[in-house]
Formats: C-alpha cells, structure tokens, sequence
C-alpha cells in the first residue's frame, strides 16, 4: 500500500437521473418498490452521503457521495446501487465502474 492510501480515503460520486415514472407511483409505490433495494444498500450506509438536487438541476435528481477506504469498496457500493431493484423482465448486470 502506498503512502496516501495510508491517509486518504477514495470518494466516488453516483450521479443519478430518477425516471418520471418512480415518482408517478406515489409514495406508497415508490416504498414498495425501493424498500428491499434499501436494505440491500444497508451495508454501505455508514459510507453513503446522499445529495437531493431536485429543483436545483434539472440534469441530476440526486447525487450520492461514497467514502471508502478502497477502490474496490467503492465499485461495490456502486455496483449494488445500479443493480436495484427492476422488472423481472428488464433485469441485467452492469459491470462498469463509474
């Protein structure tokens, strides 16, 4: 390990667009359909900043912060981010790191 990763921990930012759709289900909906795709991301929670930019960006709904202590604890925070919760139909892997 080098001296900086001794000091210095890695951030990584998720930078997410929420579709017009999640916010048509209503807030019952959007529980339903977020609340097993939160307890998933429950391991990463100490490590998680969540930003909410509606009504300041119209590019970004949200922008979640990560801190880590590694780079590889970063690509699995934002891995298991990517990965939630979907139609079984459209559901997929997403391998790239952001």
């Amino acid at each position: 390990m080098h001296d900086l990763a001794d000091k210095n921990k890695y951030v990584g930012f998720l930078f997410m667009r929420i579709s017009p759709e999640y916010f048509a289900l209503g807030r019952e909906g959007i529980h339903e359909v977020s609340a097993e795709h939160a307890r998933d991301l429950g391991r990463f929670a100490k490590q998680l900043t969540h930003v909410v930019c509606t009504g300041v960006n119209g590019k970004y709904d949200q922008v979640t912060m990560v801190e880590a202590d590694t780079l590889e604890e970063i690509n699995a925070a934002a891995t298991a981010f990517r990965m939630g919760p979907r139609p079984a139909t459209s559901r997929s892997s997403t391998s790239s790191s952001g």
